[in-house]
């Protein structure tokens, strides 16, 4: 009689273990649908949503509709594009509370794939040529690979798909494009500023403003700047600053407002007049005198009128017999790491500039005193120097190595300073728009009170180089393949996000857009690693076979005893 019911305790415990494993299964499913995670062990969490991209879809004010276009016939690479894409649209909608309804449309054969055909064009979404490369030919096909967002009566798309490097970005911007009120940037034009005007210097920087969800406007220094503009850039000032102009700045500034001065110490000019056949036109050193030490100084800082020069450099873009080359030379500062003591440089590996000039900070501000914290945000190396007389540059095959004077660095390069700033014109008269002058205190038709103290929310930027940002500059290093360049623009977007204090996509944009170069070694170094390399696996399976080949004749020897 045990045995039946042996038997019977047997079944029973296997059905029970049965049902409890689906259970637990069942369970577990629910949980994974409720709370999402993962591991993500690369350095730049790629393949998982910054914080900023949740935020960003979780509050969400409606619904918004997403639709993935993907040929069915797609093969690597991307087919593996596609399915990054696939994955990283899920995760937005996993993390939008259901407010993200995405929809995966595949594109085949047929009446049916016209009428796709069609509704992706109509949203936007570009069919594209791509090239495969097979096992022995290489093939050439149009297909469909993009997104389409619609969000009440507006539509945003990504055309094409071609790369999963920078996705996360476009995906976050264009939903902040079209659910959140856009932030204004102002950019100073009165003179002779770079500016976000078609050829004007920074279409580059202007592309990327407009992708990240930011509205620009060229400003002129008369009237008094719009209090929608949430933050002022004046980059490349070629000219001295009227009162009027300076006005405008700092009550703005007062207002609690941003404002950034990317503005050179010292301009580089060709002298007039003939040179000798054969010979190279030199590039000197001058002044620029734009005249802002007063309105500066007033906030604690200057912008020295000097040349940076640093043996730790990159290629830059010289005029060699009216071709432009890229060559090193100390005038190309490559500054590098930058200190991670402010959101700015928060994981940014460096930036690079040219013809810089040093800061100093001034009055209050250089003892750390006063009402403004400042931070250095960058600094050349211990390897600079300032020369001691008039720098002229002269490129070219017979250019002799610079010798560093006893003027050496690190010299700071870069400032942001946040605070109650005072007024530069506190204490003096109130400048019109007609450049007059009239009492602070005198009240007229449309002239507003003389604010002489900032709120403590205004913000200020203050950078020895222009040229770092400008198209011609950051065009050329991507076109020469130099990624570095495009890091200057990273950079500066992170400086226009916490000008504006919109820093929700200042994470998901440097996402895989950092270049990190091997560190530089001896030579010896990199010799023995080859030959590390090359003789360490061998080496250890041949040490590995004579420790066996010991342990067997140990063996044998103790098994005839």
């Amino acid at each position: 009689m045990s045995k039946p019911l042996h038997k019977s305790r047997t079944a029973l415990n296997a059905a029970l273990f049965v049902v409890l494993s689906i259970g637990a299964l069942g369970a577990m499913n629910v949980l994974s649908l409720r709370h999402f995670g993962r591991i993500d062990l690369t350095k730049d969490k790629i393949y998982t949503l910054a914080a900023g991209s949740r935020d960003l879809v979780a509050k969400l004010p409606d619904r918004m509709n997403v639709k993935l276009f993907m040929s069915e016939e797609l093969k690597p690479p991307f087919k593996q594009h596609a399915q990054f894409a696939r994955d990283l649209l899920s995760e937005y909608a996993t993390y939008s509370q259901g407010k993200f309804n995405l929809e995966v449309v595949k594109i085949g054969d047929g009446e049916e794939a016209r009428k796709k055909e069609d509704e992706a064009a109509k949203c936007g979404v570009q069919k594209s040529n791509r090239g495969v490369v097979s096992a022995n030919k290489f093939e050439i096909g149009s297909t469909f690979l993009g997104v389409c967002f619609s969000y009440g009566d507006k539509n945003e798309a990504i055309p094409v798909i071609d790369r999963d490097e920078g996705l996360e970005f476009q995906i976050s911007g264009l939903i902040k494009q079209l659910t959140v009120k856009k932030k204004k940037i102002g950019f100073a034009t009165s003179e002779g500023e770079l500016s976000v005007a078609h050829g004007s210097g920074l279409q580059l920087l202007s592309e990327q403003l407009k992708a990240s969800g930011y509205e620009t406007i060229n400003v002129e220094l008369k009237a008094s700047v719009s209090p929608d503009i949430d933050a002022l850039m004046i980059i490349g000032a070629k000219q001295p600053f009227s009162e009027r102009a300076k006005y405008v700045i700092d009550q703005f500034l007062m207002a609690g407002k941003s404002v950034a001065f990317f503005v050179d110490g010292q301009q580089m000019q060709t002298p007039r007049g003939q040179m000798a056949p054969g010979m190279e036109m030199p590039q000197i050193a001058q002044s620029n005198d734009t005249q802002l030490d007063d309105l500066l100084g007033a906030y604690g800082v200057r912008i020295k009128q000097d040349m940076v020069l640093d043996k730790r450099n990159f290629p830059g873009l010289v005029n060699v017999g009216q071709q432009m080359y890229l060559m090193n030379h100390p005038v190309f500062l490559k500054v590098a790491p930058l200190p991670q003591n402010h959101p700015v440089n928060e994981n940014m590996p460096g930036a690079l500039l040219s013809y810089a000039s040093a800061i100093e900070l001034v009055g209050e501000a250089k003892d750390g005193k006063g009402p403004v914290q400042f931070t250095t945000l960058m600094e050349s190396s211990k390897q600079s120097w300032r020369p001691s007389g008039p720098f002229v540059f002269m490129p070219g095959p017979q250019m002799q190595p610079l010798t560093p004077s006893d003027d050496k660095g690190p010299f700071v390069l870069g400032v942001v300073g946040q605070g109650k700033f005072k007024s530069a014109f506190a204490g003096k008269q109130a400048v019109k728009e007609d450049g007059t002058k009239i009492p602070a205190d005198l009240s007229q038709p449309g002239v507003e009170p003389m604010k002489t103290e900032a709120q403590a929310s205004a913000r200020l930027v203050v950078i020895g180089d222009s040229d770092f940002i400008s198209d011609q500059f950051i065009g050329t290093g991507a076109r020469a393949g130099l990624r570095d360049y495009l890091a200057n623009l990273v950079y500066t977007m992170n400086i226009i996000d916490w000008l504006a204090q919109d820093e929700a996509l200042a994470a998901v944009r440097k996402k895989g857009m950092q270049s990190r170069p091997l560190d530089q070694v001896a030579e010896s170094t990199v010799t023995m690693v080859k030959l590390l390399n090359i003789g360490a696996l061998p080496g250890l399976i041949l040490l590995i076979g004579l420790v066996r080949f010991r342990m067997r004749l140990s063996a044998r020897q103790s098994a005839k005893l």
